[in-house]
């Protein structure tokens, strides 16, 4: 039986949410949450299948079986998640049919080391490591299945921390020396609410005409950020990109919505309204994990946890 592995980091994007789609530069950390890919073949003599097993931190979330090479569902755990996965495998298989051996069948087991409602990369991962499994672009099999700008991509391939942007449409990728003297003062709240990617993409698409004159004080506000010394020009730098974002999006600033009174700055991440949060504060580790506990908010990471940074 032989054997094959791949392994994908989880994502979070620092600035340029929503306008990485329009070519601003954006800051991106690779994480130490991530998922990996084993792929196992042996030979048959009956027909062809791909048994597909998915794992969140250890336990069994989803299954199916498949025949091969056509991908016909044969039984699956969840119907909606079996047709996506089809899809993509598919896709993978339409460019490069070479990956499905005659006469072989695969087992493929994908192990996830956080919650997938958390929005750190459980697709973005999955893509990279099948792309990386079929020999597929898995900037283009991202754009045929889940979309978005590929910066998670770009970190789920990455062992530091980037600038992304989109060029006429085409990732541009540097990576950089991110290492804040300040990370004790960095946390990352989860709002329990996950976003789903492409309808934050979309309700952006369809409201938002102002955005184009904001690009480059963004790209510009992700670059001082990157440089930042101190705690107090990185707040000052989370609170302008939050009030454009803000303006865009016609919606309040997290904050101002939820944490009035919390002494420090917080930033949204990703779609606004559920994933994670950027906090920037003085206090300790403690005064903000109970200043947060209180409103009922328990996922709560140091900065240096999960950040893989320089």
């Amino acid at each position: 039986m032989q054997k094959q592995h791949f392994y994908a980091n989880g994502k979070l994007l620092i600035s340029g949410e929503y306008l990485v789609l329009k070519g601003a530069r954006s800051l991106a950390i690779p994480l130490k949450f991530g998922q990996d890919l084993q792929i196992k073949t042996k030979n048959t003599t009956t027909e062809p299948v791909l048994y597909w097993k998915s794992y969140e931190n250890k336990l069994l979330w989803f299954e199916l079986i498949l025949s091969l090479p056509n991908f016909e569902l044969i039984e699956s755990s969840d119907r909606l998640i079996a047709e996506k996965l089809i899809h993509i495998l598919k896709t993978a298989y339409k460019n490069n049919p070479a990956f499905i051996k005659e006469g072989q069948s695969y087992l493929a087991s994908s192990h996830m080391n956080f919650d997938k409602n958390w929005g750190l990369g459980s697709s973005s991962t999955l893509i990279n490591n099948i792309a990386n499994w079929t020999k597929v672009d898995p900037y283009y099999l991202l754009e045929k299945s889940f979309g978005g700008s590929g910066y998670d991509i770009a970190c789920a391939r990455s062992d530091k921390p980037i600038f992304f942007k989109l060029n006429k449409g085409k990732p541009e990728i540097e990576s950089i020396e991110f290492s804040p003297p300040f990370q004790k003062n960095l946390f990352f709240v989860y709002l329990g609410e996950k976003q789903i990617s492409s309808e934050s993409i979309k309700q952006f698409e369809s409201q938002n005409a102002s955005s184009e004159n904001y690009i480059s004080e963004i790209s510009e506000i992700s670059l001082k950020m990157s440089q930042s010394n101190n705690l107090q020009d990185f707040q000052k730098l989370m609170l302008r990109h939050e009030k454009i974002m803000s303006g865009i999006l016609n919606k309040k600033r997290i904050k101002e919505k939820y944490f009035l009174d919390f002494q420090g700055e917080i930033k949204s991440l990703g779609g606004w309204g559920g994933d994670f949060i950027l906090v920037a504060s003085k206090d300790s580790y403690e005064f903000v994990r109970n200043y947060f506990y209180k409103k009922g908010l328990d996922v709560i990471f140091k900065y240096r946890e999960i950040a893989i940074s320089c």
